[in-house]
C-alpha cells in the first residue's frame, strides 16, 4: 500500500484498520508551544531593544572588548527574537493546516504528512529509532534519600547542586529538546519524526515504532 493510500483512508473519517496507530496533530500542545514564541519575540525583542538604546553608541565609542561584548549580547537577544517569530509562524502554519499534518504507522509501513511534504519509509528499512529529551517523570516509587548533616552543611557554603541530593535535583529539572528519529537503511538517510510533543510523547512513539519495525523485520 502507497502512502497515497494509507492517508486517504486515515482521512476518510472512518476507523483506521486494526493495527493501524493514527497520531494526529494535538492542536492544544501547538496553541501552548505559540504563547512560549510570543513569549520569546517579547522578551527577545524586548530587550535587544532596551540593551540597544543603552550601549549604542556609548559601548562602540570606549573600546573594542565593550564593543565585542555588546554585539554578542545584542546579537544572542535578536536571535532569540526572530527565532520565536519564526518558530511562531511555523506554528501557525501548522494549526491553522491541522488536518494535512499526521504519524500513520501502519504493520508495514511509517508514513508522516507535513503540509504536502509525506515521508513513506517501510517498517523493513527502519533502524535505530532514538528518542531525545527529558521523559517523562518516574511514577514508581523511589526511597526518599534524607541528606545528612554534612550534605546540609555544604548545600549550605557551596550550594544545593553540588551535593548528592541537590545532584538529583538539578537532575530532575534538566530539560533538553525533544526529538524522535530513526535511520533509513535505503538511504542510509535520517529521518526526523518529530521535533516536539505536538504528536503526542516522543518516547511512546518511538517504543510503538520499535515494536512494530521488530515485528516487520522478523517476517522477513
Amino acid at each position: 500500500m502507497d502512502s497515497a493510500e494509507i492517508l486517504e483512508q486515515v482521512k476518510a473519517g472512518k476507523e483506521a484498520p486494526y493495527g493501524w496507530v493514527v497520531l494526529p496533530l494535538l492542536r492544544g500542545k501547538v496553541i501552548w508551544g505559540i504563547l512560549g514564541w510570543i513569549s520569546g519575540i517579547i522578551m527577545g525583542l524586548g530587550l535587544f531593544a532596551a540593551v540597544a538604546s543603552t550601549v549604542i553608541p556609548y559601548n562602540y565609542e570606549h573600546g573594542i572588548l565593550a564593543a565585542v561584548l555588546s554585539t554578542f549580547f545584542l546579537g544572542v537577544l535578536l536571535f532569540i527574537g526572530l527565532g520565536s517569530a519564526w518558530s511562531l509562524f511555523v506554528d501557525v502554519r501548522r494549526l491553522i493546516h491541522s488536518d494535512q499534518h499526521v504519524i500513520v504507522i501502519t504493520p508495514e509501513d511509517f508514513v508522516k504528512q507535513e503540509g504536502d511534504r509525506v515521508v513513506h519509509v517501510p517498517l523493513v528499512y527502519v533502524r535505530y529509532v532514538t528518542a531525545r529529551g527529558k521523559r517523562p517523570p518516574d511514577r514508581t516509587p523511589e526511597r526518599e534519600h534524607i541528606p545528612s548533616a554534612k550534605e546540609h552543611t555544604l548545600g549550605f557554603l557551596f550550594g544545593r547542586g553540588l551535593v548528592p541530593s541537590g545532584e538529583r535535583w538539578r537532575r530532575g529539572r534538566m530539560r533538553t529538546p525533544t526529538s524522535l528519529a530513526f535511520l533509513d537503511t535505503r538511504t542510509d538517510t535520517e529521518v526526523i519524526v518529530t521535533n516536539d510533543a505536538a504528536f503526542g510523547d516522543p518516547f511512546m512513539i518511538a517504543a510503538l515504532l520499535k515494536e512494530y519495525a521488530g515485528k516487520a523485520q522478523n517476517l522477513v
